[in-house]
């Protein structure tokens, strides 16, 4: 292309003078030059959007593979077993509400519920002692984290050897908000050592 343009420009007269072809040589090489190098410059802001992009979708996939092969915790209802294969057993058969209050205590709860469960051992060794489960959490509706109450119990949780049940525990909570349905979550350590937890959601009646 430079030829043929210095080709025409000597035939038509224009340029008669030899400086001047270095001139115009000088001028269309910087010219070349600044358009190559704007050219390379696009080319390389082209390819960091579109890795960018491929970065962004890629991190975005990722992240939305993850939330689905993140197991949904699973909450447990009325008589529903809580099995720890070679551990134990449990289940909460009744959780009901009770107007008995203790006359000595601070607390000034507005419902007291009492929550009826039955574990087995099916292989848990400690050497502290036998499975002994109660629940670590009591959660009422207003979200509020209730404490035990002295009050409403009649048969108390015990340290149950391998191969026997506890039938018929209880334990009393103190709600701060008057609730139809309560979360009761239970955490202990099995034989392995390693924590087991199970969610409960359970109406109150």
């Amino acid at each position: 292309t430079y030829n043929l343009l210095k080709n025409k420009l000597k035939n038509a007269n224009i340029i008669s003078k030899k400086g001047l072809y270095k001139i115009i040589e000088g001028d269309f090489y910087m010219k070349t030059k600044i358009l190559l190098s704007f050219l390379l410059v696009s080319v390389v802001i082209l390819n960091g959007c579109s890795s960018k992009k491929e970065e962004t979708k890629t991190n975005s996939s990722t992240t939305e593979q993850t939330k689905q092969e993140t197991p949904k915790e699973k909450i447990y209802g009325l008589n529903d077993e809580w099995v720890v294969d070679g551990q134990w057993k449990l289940k909460i058969t009744s959780v009901t509400p009770t107007a008995e209050r203790n006359q000595f205590s601070e607390d000034k709860p507005a419902q007291v519920v009492v929550i009826n469960y039955t574990y087995e051992n099916l292989g848990y060794t400690s050497d502290v002692q036998d499975l002994f489960l109660t629940p670590s959490t009591v959660i009422d509706e207003g979200k509020k984290v209730s404490k035990t109450y002295p009050a409403g119990v009649k048969v108390y949780p015990k340290p149950t050897p391998v191969g026997a049940i506890m039938d018929g525990a209880q334990d009393a909570y103190g709600l701060q908000t008057e609730s139809k349905t309560i979360k009761i979550i239970f955490e202990h350590y099995d034989g392995n050592k390693k924590k087991q937890k199970a969610t409960f959601e359970v109406p109150v009646k």
